[in-house]
């Protein structure tokens, strides 16, 4: 059984920003947050730390984005 997503006509409120950010870098609103939107504070809660991870110096930019990268070849995404 697999959880739904939340279509966007039925997106929370608070959720709008997230969504107008991400229709923005990506051009849809993309199938993972659809589902966590099922709990808007987990959501926003999710985006901060993927904030805080990205914006952190702890390793340079150029190996955050080849990780990026790899993964995403990996798991098989279409971006």
């Amino acid at each position: 059984m697999r959880i739904q997503p939340v279509d966007e006509k039925r997106m929370p409120l608070s959720l709008k920003p997230l969504t107008f950010m991400m229709k923005r870098q990506f051009g849809k609103v993309l199938k993972p947050f659809q589902v966590l939107a099922h709990r808007p504070a987990l959501s926003w809660m999710f985006t901060i730390f993927m904030i805080s991870v990205e914006s952190s110096k702890g390793v340079d930019d150029t190996i955050k984005r080849l990780v990026c990268l790899r993964a995403a070849q990996l798991i098989g995404c279409p971006f």
